[in-house]
């Protein structure tokens, strides 16, 4: 049995066996003693090797082997060969593993930082999985359609086992370019310069390209934020080769540690400054992560609550109650609808929220279980809304209407009066409490004992024959025929024939024990041309003609087909009218006495003046008294003042 050992490689613990051990332990000695003046590159390839050594230990096991440091060491470099000659002799890592005749879709094992979906398609696409993981963000951006598109491919893509496991872990090890953050190069955060990098462009089209599309309603901005928080920054000297595409061997490292060294004296000062944007910048969008998970938890308290209420009729949610238990009659309908709704709001937020946290402070909030539980909650809200709906459908799924015909014995003037529909009208209809409510553009008004609704169409139309015709069509849907037609039977509406007077309700009404099942009324009457019709202003707002509204006269008749109002004034003898009530207002005459009518002061505006002043004064004596009058005309005013001594 081989002895194993337990080591720190760059701060990750793995377990090696003991031949492995001894080794790694010689080719670590050497590597020290060579670099000894620069503990700076000795870090960045004990970095290197513990992401390599992570990537070669897959799911099925956890012990480093001597196969494992031998590709490691090759892919490094020779130490000794570096100490002898100065050089190195790498080789990149190969799979002996071919590339699967068909590739299918699974998730990764080996590269997860939460259910290896993003990983595994990634690797079914060959790129990078933080771009996978940017779009499934932008995703959960978007409606929260993300979290559940995530969870749904957690649940149905089984893991990658066996050789399928081991080629993606061997093709992310093979992966020579990757995307990062390039600190160095960067005016902000190094997200352009990390994308002009990775695709091998100038970054300052990337740069231009984020600038233009901050005016594009800010998608810019947040696109640069999530790219920020997602996209890891090049910090070692292997990080900065493979965002650059190179090959990471102890040369390239040393030489890329070197330059850093020099290049970081010179840009101290900048970099310092960045670092503090950076810092401030990622303090506030914890800040308002926080508050949008704040929102989000009391979004998840309020329709919690608000639910429950309306489950168990709480608080001011009965009016919703009624007018569901007048809609639907089976109980079992209302229940699941209720519940759908429930699940389908609540777990999508809920989802959203455990990722948030998770995002902004590295809490472990959600893994397999918690994913499997809120899609399987998600899943029942679906089911639970996919049969209210296909049940409610059913029961209103024919569609029957009767028809009614009076004839209108009217020798004279035909008179229309109309109803308005009962809002607190102050008598004794059981409204005192009523909600009124608007459904497709239709009023709804919800009393002790009934239910009011608007009639969709009421018309008048000119009559083929010479006699007058009220035709009252009354719809409904059901689950058959007979259902439909017991429903038309509830409709209570009755327009009133007295003499040549009809009186036409604007509404029909449903007892609150029967049930809503889309009943309409439709109300047609048919004149002959040339009677006259008198119509009310309460017939006029709910007659279904936009120039009957807006006329201002009583009469009306048919003339060639057209409902032509009789006593409407034209457009000419409005203005008349107009002008001459002008005209009227232009003359203006005030009368005022004092308190022992001794005096008495008259003044006349009228528009007949001519501009000149004139005054005029006389003195009259009458039963011994003095009467002087006094009158002042300037233009179109007239002042007449008269004293009495």
């Amino acid at each position: 049995m081989e002895k194993v050992f337990q080591i720190h490689l760059a701060g990750v613990l793995f377990t090696i066996e003991e031949q492995a051990y001894l080794q790694l332990k010689t080719y670590l000695d050497n590597m020290h003693a060579h670099f000894n003046s620069n503990a700076e590159v000795v870090q960045d390839i004990e970095g290197r090797m513990a992401e390599l050594f992570g990537q070669k230990l897959g799911s099925n096991r956890t012990t480093l082997f001597t196969k494992d440091v031998d590709e490691v060491t090759q892919t490094l470099g020779n130490i000794k060969q570096m100490v002898e000659h100065g050089e190195t002799h790498a080789k990149p890592l190969e799979s002996k593993i071919q590339n699967p005749a068909h590739r299918r879709l699974r998730r990764s094992p080996s590269d997860q930082n939460l259910g290896g979906v993003c990983s595994g398609i990634a690797s079914f696409f060959d790129v990078d999985p933080v771009m996978v993981r940017v779009f499934f963000v932008i995703m959960m951006v978007l409606y929260g359609s993300g979290v559940l598109l995530y969870l749904v491919l957690w649940v149905i893509l089984p893991e990658a086992k066996g050789e399928e496991a081991e080629y993606m872990r061997l093709q992310r090890l093979n992966k020579t370019k990757r995307l990062f953050r390039d600190a160095e190069s960067r005016m902000i955060g190094g997200i352009s310069a990390g994308l002009a990098s990775y695709f091998g462009i100038d970054r300052t089209w990337i740069r231009l390209g984020f600038v233009v599309s901050v005016f594009l309603f800010g998608t810019g901005f947040w696109l640069y934020i999530i790219l920020w928080i997602i996209v890891p920054k090049a910090v070692s000297a292997s990080d900065k080769l493979l965002m650059r595409g190179e090959s990471v061997d102890i040369r390239s490292i040393e030489k890329e540690v070197m330059q850093n060294q020099g290049s970081n004296k010179m840009n101290n000062f900048a970099q310092h400054g960045s670092n503090v944007l950076g810092k401030i910048i990622k303090g506030a969008i914890k800040l308002f992560g926080g508050l949008f998970a704040l929102v989000l938890f009391s979004l998840v308290i309020g329709i919690s609550v608000a639910m429950i209420a309306v489950f168990f009729n709480l608080g001011q949610t009965n009016f919703i109650n009624e007018l569901i238990a007048f809609t639907v009659k089976d109980k079992s309908i209302i229940y699941a609808a209720k519940l759908g709704v429930l699940l389908t709001i609540i777990t999508p937020i809920i989802g959203l929220l455990l990722i948030v946290i998770r995002s902004l402070f590295n809490a472990k909030m959600i893994n397999k279980t918690w994913a499997f539980t809120i899609l399987g909650f998600f899943l029942i809200g679906v089911a639970c809304l996919t049969y209210s709906g296909i049940s409610f459908a059913a029961s209103i799924s024919k569609k029957e209407s009767t028809l009614s015909v009076n004839k209108i014995a009217a020798p004279d003037t035909l008179y229309l009066e109309g109803i308005e529909m009962p809002f607190n009208n102050g008598e004794n209809n059981g409204l005192e409490n009523d909600m009124e409510m608007v459904f497709q553009d239709k009023g709804i008004l919800m009393g002790k004992d009934q239910f009011y609704l608007e009639l969709d169409n009421i018309k008048i139309k000119q009559s083929k024959s010479d006699s007058v015709t009220l035709k009252v069509v009354r719809r409904s849907n059901g689950s058959n025929q007979l259902d439909a037609e017991s429903k038309i039977d509830m409709i209570i509406y009755a327009p009133e024939i007295i003499g040549n007077k009809i009186i036409i309700p604007s509404y029909f009404s449903l007892n609150k024990d029967k049930q809503f099942s889309w009943q309409e009324v439709e109300v047609t009457l048919y004149v002959p041309e040339k009677k006259m019709i008198n119509i009310d202003m309460n017939v006029k707002d709910i007659l279904d003609d936009e120039n009957i509204n807006e006329a201002d006269g009583d009469f009306y008749q048919f003339v060639n087909g057209e409902l032509i109002c009789m006593n409407c004034l034209a457009e000419d003898d409005k203005l008349a009218d107009e002008e001459e009530s002008m005209e009227e207002e232009a003359n203006f005459d005030l009368n005022m006495k004092d308190g022992d009518n001794n005096v008495n002061m008259e003044i006349k505006i009228s528009d007949d003046g001519n501009g000149n002043s004139i005054k005029t004064k006389k003195v009259i004596k009458k039963d011994g008294k003095e009467i002087t009058i006094e009158e002042t005309k300037s233009g179109n005013t007239t002042i007449k003042k008269r004293t009495e001594k």
